[in-house]
């Protein structure tokens, strides 16, 4: 078989964890763990991209990457404001915090009054929802969302050409034009220095003295795995290493030349001497999320297909790896870990299927090596998943409950374990 193996970079805090199987007893698999060590780890390190550069803690957690309490509650002691994209992402964030971007298309009038009433800064989407603010006659913070910068055409935002009808409605009302965003659904870096070299010119051309910042949003990308991992998945990946010969074509970049810190050092260097007293936000989700959760599931038992293909059978579904909705699939290998005594010296071929009467219920579409035949009752730990995999795309399909949350602190070198709902405050 023509495999290829694509191992998580070491972590301490979650290897440590990983390795200590008796704290696999305290948790009812499936169970989504999350370490609030590396979340804050992740904070400071972009502080201090900032810091270097004279700048504020302009960091703007994305909310929608993870829905845990947790992360809300870390990220506000760390000074860190909020993204949130729905009024119910804003009810969840104004417990903790009112550094707030509201964000989002089809804003209703209630997310908008919401925000405005919690000085929140709201990051306009359309001409219209400009207007609506407008009518709510409220002292508003606003920004901009341009849509259409270095060419790229979003169904989000408003087309920079109708940034001459956004001043003249913004002129002698309560709105207060603070700054300017822009996101694109990519990882380019040098789209993103373009696009802001691009806003400081209208900024200069409209002599909009009254702009404080301009948020690029987020993709900052993370480095899941090594270079080497990477390139020989790339070169070799073909239909033969997934079940059914699933046809996969595009995958998250798992890794990255230049990701996290230092894609934002990147952008701040190459920006900084045309940015004046403008600062930089940006609205990390999934880089803040780096190595910050694990998902746990249980063996429930092994299916071996009269074609040769081997499937391990477990108590998660599709609805708890959220990548394989995008036609893709999770790469990271899963670890597999049994609490009993098994053959350790054949190793065994499988892909991974969930426990829902769906055909496309995998949770691991490739094929994957493991030490030894997985047993019932072994542990299948899938890692770093905390950013966009283990709760996106959750439902109660076959009214299964949502995975729970915990999340783990070390304190003395002892495990701080809570359950994510105690943060819910």
């Amino acid at each position: 078989m023509n495999y290829t193996q694509i191992y998580s970079l070491p972590n301490e805090i979650v290897n440590d964890f990983v390795a200590d199987n008796n704290l696999f007893a305290l948790f009812k698999s499936p169970a989504n763990i999350l370490f609030v060590d590396n979340f804050l780890f992740n904070i400071e390190s972009y502080k201090d991209v900032f810091s270097k550069y004279r700048m504020s803690n302009n960091i703007f957690f994305s909310c929608k990457a993870n829905k845990a309490y947790t992360f809300l509650k870390y990220a506000a002691i760390a000074g860190c404001g909020i993204e949130v994209s729905s009024l119910y992402e804003l009810k969840d964030a104004l417990k903790f915090t009112n550094k707030i971007i509201a964000s989002g298309p089809g804003k209703s009038n209630e997310y908008l009054k919401l925000a405005i009433l919690n000085n929140c800064i709201i990051s306009v989407d359309d001409i219209e929802e400009l207007k609506t603010i407008k009518k709510i006659g409220l002292n508003s913070r606003i920004a901009l969302r341009i849509s259409n910068l270095q060419g790229e055409i979003s169904r989000f935002g408003i087309n920079k050409e109708q940034i001459n009808d956004c001043l003249k409605i913004i002129k002698g009302g309560k709105l207060n034009l603070e700054g300017f965003s822009f996101h694109f659904n990519n990882y380019n870096l040098n789209k993103r220095i373009k696009a802001i070299k691009e806003l400081l010119k209208i900024i200069q051309k409209n002599k909009l003295d009254t702009i404080k910042f301009i948020d690029i949003g987020g993709g900052i990308p993370i480095n899941y795995c090594s270079k080497s991992d990477w390139e020989n998945f790339v070169t070799n990946v073909n239909k033969d290493m997934f079940f059914k010969r699933k046809k996969i074509r595009d995958f998250y970049p798992y890794y990255n030349n230049i990701a996290s810190e230092c894609f934002l050092t990147n952008i701040l260097e190459k920006t900084i001497e045309n940015l004046g007293n403008i600062q930089i936000y940006i609205e990390p989700g999934r880089s803040l999320l780096n190595n910050c959760g694990i998902s746990i599931f249980k063996v429930e038992y092994v299916k071996e297909l009269y074609n040769g293909d081997n499937i391990i059978v477990t108590n998660g579904n599709v609805n708890c790896l959220s990548e394989q909705w995008f036609n893709s699939d999770y790469l990271i290998e899963p670890k597999l870990i049994s609490l009993k005594r098994h053959e350790y010296g054949k190793e065994y071929y499988a892909s991974v299927a969930g426990n829902l009467c769906l055909e496309q219920d995998m949770l691991t579409w490739r094929k994957i090596k493991f030490p030894f035949k997985p047993h019932k009752g072994d542990y299948l730990i899938y890692l770093n998943t905390a950013g966009y995999q283990m709760d996106s795309n959750e439902s109660m399909f076959h009214k299964i409950p949502l995975v729970r949350k915990y999340f783990v602190y070390k304190s003395r070198n002892c495990y701080k374990i809570g359950d994510d709902q105690e943060n819910d405050s």
